[in-house]
């Protein structure tokens, strides 16, 4: 088994249609706030707020899987746990919940790590984790 695993993560760029589509939603919604208060200082502050909010979608993520850790880190953001951490994981579609606690609560969202695969290889991912968390 290797080591450690890495990939990036950047839904800006792996969803292109997506991406226009939200462009233009957000321009539209933004010319809808600067007619509506007829202010662009209102219309600049919820610009921010609202690339604030998507950050995710906008920036890209490195993870990289270690023999003892899972370090997620962007441009402003690092995040870094040990796998003793976790104690169960649920996949989806697009990635991993890994889970802080060993039965399914409510508190998962909030606590755990999501996981995104991205271009990466999903059976990949899941089989390094599952042998970190048995």
């Amino acid at each position: 088994m290797q080591s450690t695993l890495s990939w990036t993560v950047h839904p800006l760029v792996e969803n292109r249609r997506k991406s226009i589509l939200l462009g233009v939603f957000l321009i539209l919604l933004l010319i809808g706030i600067y007619w509506g208060f007829q202010s662009i200082s209102i219309a600049l502050l919820s610009a921010i707020f609202l690339l604030g909010s998507l950050y995710k979608y906008f920036l890209p993520f490195h993870h990289q899987c270690e023999s003892d850790k899972l370090v997620i880190t962007s441009c402003c953001y690092r995040l870094e746990r040990s796998w003793e951490t976790f104690r169960s994981f649920y996949v989806d579609a697009n990635g991993v919940l890994l889970s802080p606690f060993a039965h399914p609560t409510r508190l998962e969202n909030f606590r755990g790590v999501y996981v995104r695969f991205g271009k990466h290889s999903p059976e990949e991912v899941i089989n390094f984790i599952k042998q970190k968390l048995q």
